[in-house]
């Protein structure tokens, strides 16, 4: 008889609780509203000159040293090989610019690239050496000297 009512009063205390937390869910759902947002508008040019510049900005301008920023880091090589060299009449230069970090040798392909130069390169160690094909050597010269505004330094050889 004991169990029994125990079971009764345990029943009957848990009805009580989920009609208490029911009745408390339900007036919480109506009482709340979605929130009002104003859409979205896009800035007018005449608010966009009176804009602060972002503090990366004025952090980047104000660097002495010289740091280099590029887009990618991606590489594209072009590879030279023995049998395509032979069969043209381009001369075949070694070109040795040393210890470069991933910026300079970004330059190095995109100043060839720009001006048409075929090269590929190898490595001794921390050195590196380009071999490129060209017709003229006078041109070489001075698509390289271009390099010495990406602080790069080569010294050029004829194979």
């Amino acid at each position: 008889m004991q169990v029994r009512l125990l079971i009764g009063i345990f029943s009957i205390f848990t009805c009580l609780l989920l009609f208490v937390l029911m009745r408390n869910y339900i007036g919480a759902i109506n009482i709340y509203e979605l929130p009002e947002i104003s859409p979205y508008e896009l800035a007018k040019p005449s608010d966009l000159q009176h804009a602060h510049s972002p503090d990366w900005l004025d952090r980047l301008s104000s660097q002495s040293e010289r740091e280099f920023i590029y887009p990618t880091s991606e590489l594209q090589v072009k590879l030279l090989y023995a049998n395509n060299a032979k069969k043209s009449i381009k001369e075949v230069f070694r070109v040795s610019v040393g210890v470069i970090n991933d910026y300079q040798f970004f330059c190095i392909n995109q100043v060839f690239g720009a001006h048409n130069i075929e090269y590929s390169y190898y490595k001794i160690g921390e050195n590196i050496w380009l071999v490129v094909a060209t017709e003229d050597e006078n041109y070489l010269r001075s698509v390289l000297d271009k390099l010495k505004h990406y602080a790069i330094d080569y010294t050029l050889s004829k194979t």
